[in-house]
């Protein structure tokens, strides 16, 4: 598997610097820019594992407070800020994809319904898990992924950069824009054969998120249906009164 992003690494360091008690429960670690000089990185390389140690519920941050150390163990569950495309990006980052299948398939009409495609179609099915990048190494995410037919080349890209968004290779290897992403996240029960997938229980509470890439026509290429476990994940927002 090639190695985590710079800023994953930075995160695991700092991590480990809380765990060994280095920045105790309740003190506020140094700000960014003397981190950034401590670590010889970027500043936007500290603001990104900042983040990845606020989803792991080891820091908190506030503006004007600092990043406050919360706790020096990483929750089992996964808490992800994903209110916008850099966000599903830095998530894909962390959560290294390995693929379980691929098959071709044809959209029936509840199908198509479902995901919101014409009945049809004609479409590459890639299913796969992403893993969590804490220690525990739980699956986080069982995920079928859809991508139009005339893409399906995409495959190889898609299997040698498991970090990688399949909506940021398509943008890639094919020149699409895909900036508008549509998501829907409905309450779930593990059927049978996704709990023994991701190693959980029957009938266990989940998220089931769907995702539909959108070109600027507004057709999709790209959609995905990924059921989260619900104690190893959960979708954050931050709401502004206009």
């Amino acid at each position: 598997m090639p190695q985590q992003p710079l800023y994953v690494r930075i995160a695991d360091q700092l991590a480990q610097d809380i765990a060994a008690g280095r920045y105790a429960v309740g003190t506020v670690l140094p700000a960014e820019p003397d981190l950034a000089a401590m670590l010889q990185v970027s500043r936007s390389t500290v603001r990104a594992a900042l983040s990845s140690l606020e989803n792991r519920k080891l820091v908190s941050r506030k503006k004007n407070a600092g990043t406050r150390v919360e706790s020096d163990k990483p929750q089992t569950g996964y808490g992800a800020n994903l209110s916008s495309l850099p966000d599903l990006i830095q998530w894909a980052q962390e959560c290294a994809r390995v693929v379980q299948h691929t098959e071709n398939v044809v959209m029936d009409t509840d199908q198509a319904k479902t995901l919101g495609c014409e009945p049809g179609t004609r479409w590459l099915l890639v299913q796969s898990l992403r893993f969590d990048a804490a220690p525990h190494k739980s699956a986080v995410a069982l995920t079928d992924a859809y991508i139009d037919e005339r893409f399906a080349d995409l495959l190889p890209a898609i299997e040698q950069r498991p970090s990688a968004l399949m909506s940021e290779l398509l943008e890639e290897v094919f020149g699409l824009d895909l900036a508008t992403v549509e998501q829907e996240v409905q309450g779930w029960k593990l059927t049978a054969t996704q709990a023994r997938q991701l190693k959980a229980e029957k009938d266990g509470a989940a998220l089931k998120v769907l995702r539909r890439y959108l070109t600027p026509d507004r057709q999709p290429v790209l959609i995905t249906v990924s059921v989260h476990p619900a104690d190893r994940f959960a979708i954050k927002t931050t709401l502004t009164r206009a």
